[in-house]
């Protein structure tokens, strides 16, 4: 038990990382959409 405990802990803080890593990069992509979606309109 203690065992499977230990393994699913590097497990549990990577996935925990990686899902961190895309919500802040999907939230940089749509701030940067959002302001080139501006840009075209204001010098388009």
């Amino acid at each position: 038990m203690i065992s499977t405990v230990l393994a699913l802990v590097p497990l549990v803080f990577a996935t925990g990382c990686l899902v961190w890593t895309m919500i802040g990069g999907a939230q940089a992509q749509a701030r940067s959409d959002a302001w080139a979606a501006k840009w075209m309109n204001d010098n388009a």
